[in-house]
């Protein structure tokens, strides 16, 4: 038989073999110890759950939750669940795992061999590039199982080759402040009952990516989910203790110099400030500092830069007033992500090297992405209302307290007959001059001539400090002094998006 017959038959009997293994499902060869093997040597079949790097107290928790849930799962309970994070945390999580990590089912990345992992799980991440080294894993798990909070946009979305939801073997991303509540819901479900340091973790974990239940992504399931944790016992004293991040000498002097050289800019009405600082060598926990500037600052939007010997930091904070800056966004355009009001991102040392001014350069383009998405400044003849209850100079007070009763407003501008406003009235007014006897007098004679009023081009910071500050109804005026509407507080709350609906205007506004 020739060469080229053997290899004919060799492939007609191996064809079978061939096109049957790739139908079938994966499945896990059996590792045997070579002879002579120790104990360690053994395989030791189990599955992961991983953090993300520099690990929050959403992933930490939201990882020891997947882990809980699978232990009470007869479908994977067969085999242990550990919980590893593949490149440390945050300093306020390290410091609650100084004090827990033995209540914990943490193992340590490189005591764990990949080819041993059935189910893997990753938690708080939509993207590979967050893993750091364990992403290789994801090769090697027999499944892979993602659970997310992030709804990513098209600007946001990681890169083909890094995301999970491609990997997946189960992918759940729900619109839920934090996705810890996702399985803390799911543990609920299933009947399983936290411990009581286990549910005071996963409080610690919704309350840090919900801030507290105040961030916009918050919804009544995160609610829920801390409720129902509370109700398992979790403990307020150690959420007081551990809940709050520290700030420590290092980071003191960092937001000191930082408190001197952070530059702000007003921009359509938004504030946006930006700080540099530089360290030789990184500096965990500067979100801290960041939300401290922001809290000691006049500021909407606050960016820093931190510059050290790998590369520069982005952090960026926001209030909800930047209704319209999406710091999520802002960061991806660097490799990041996070929230619309808090996000980060990390830019190589190469990066910044190509930049001429390195983390200033880097930091500069940061606030302009932010400072584009802030859109032109509304004025007062965009967001008043027009329809305006008004009331005749001409009127009696018998009248006016008849149109203020049907209207339901306690004040109201007065007018002449060409709709020009000569002043308002209260109705504390109305009601006085009636107790009198004076139902029949007219109002001109008792209304208030000093009326704050505005023009149609006054910018909306400059109506919130009037509204705020002085009245809570502002009348708008032409230059001649003909009434065109009139801007309350409703409109104001009801720009600012603070509600997703509102009764009408109050008697006073």
């Amino acid at each position: 038989m020739t060469g080229a017959m053997r290899r004919r038959l060799v492939a007609a009997l191996l064809s079978p073999l061939l096109a049957r293994s790739l139908v079938c499902p994966r499945r896990r060869q059996t590792r045997l110890p070579p002879p002579g093997a120790s104990a360690t040597d053994m395989p030791e079949p189990c599955n992961v759950v991983l953090t993300t790097t520099n690990a929050d107290f959403d992933s930490l928790a939201a990882a020891c939750a997947l882990a809980s849930l699978w232990g009470h799962d007869e479908r994977k309970s067969s085999v242990p669940t550990h919980v590893v994070l593949p490149r440390g945390a945050l300093p306020v999580v390290q410091r609650f795992l100084a004090y827990h990590k033995h209540v914990l089912p943490l193992r340590g990345f490189k005591t764990i061999d990949g080819a041993d992992i059935e189910a893997l799980g990753v938690v708080d991440a939509s993207s590979a590039a967050r893993l750091g080294r364990s992403k290789q894993w994801l090769k090697v798990a027999e499944t892979v199982h993602v659970y997310d909070h992030h709804m990513q946009g098209d600007s946001s979305k990681p890169r083909e080759e890094d995301d999970l939801g491609a990997a997946a073997t189960e992918l759940v991303v729900e619109p839920v402040g934090s996705t810890t509540t996702l399985i803390v819901e799911r543990l609920r479900s299933a009947g399983v009952r936290p411990s009581v340091p286990e549910a005071t973790l996963y409080v610690l974990g919704i309350r840090a990516d919900t801030g507290g239940l105040t961030y916009e992504s918050t919804t009544a399931r995160d609610a829920a989910a801390l409720t129902w944790l509370l109700r398992c016992g979790a403990s307020q004293a150690a959420i007081a203790e551990f809940g709050v991040e520290r700030i420590s000498e290092t980071q003191r002097e960092i937001l000191s110099t930082a408190l001197k050289d952070v530059r702000t800019e007003t921009y359509r009405g938004v504030s946006i400030a930006r700080v540099v600082c530089r360290t030789p060598d990184y500096v965990p926990g500067l979100a801290a500092v960041v939300e401290e500037l922001l809290e000691l600052t006049a500021a909407d939007v606050m960016l820093m830069a931190a510059e050290h010997g790998n590369g520069v930091d982005l952090i960026g904070r926001a209030r909800p007033s930047a209704v319209s800056v999406d710091l999520r966004d802002v960061m991806s355009s660097f490799g990041g992500g996070g929230h619309a009001r808090a996000a980060a991102a990390a830019v190589p040392l190469d990066a910044v090297r190509s930049l001429d001014e390195g983390a200033q350069a880097t930091l500069d383009a940061c606030a302009a992405l932010a400072r584009d998405m802030v859109p032109p400044e509304l004025t007062a003849q965009v967001i008043m209302t027009k329809d305006v209850v008004t009331i005749s100079a001409n009127a009696t007070v018998a009248d006016a307290h008849g149109t203020m009763k049907a209207s339901g407003l306690k004040s109201v501008p007065v007018v002449d007959g060409n709709d020009d406003l000569r002043g308002t009235l209260k109705l504390n007014d109305v009601i006085r001059a009636e107790k009198k006897g004076n139902a029949a007098q007219k109002v001109r004679g008792i209304m208030r001539t000093q009326v704050a009023s505005v023009g149609p081009e006054t910018t909306v910071g400059e109506l919130e400090t009037i509204l705020v500050t002085t009245v809570g109804r502002v009348p708008v005026i032409t230059d001649s002094g003909r009434l065109l509407g009139i801007v309350t507080r409703t409109d104001l709350l009801r720009l600012r998006n603070y509600y997703s609906t509102l009764p009408g205007p109050s008697a006073s506004g």
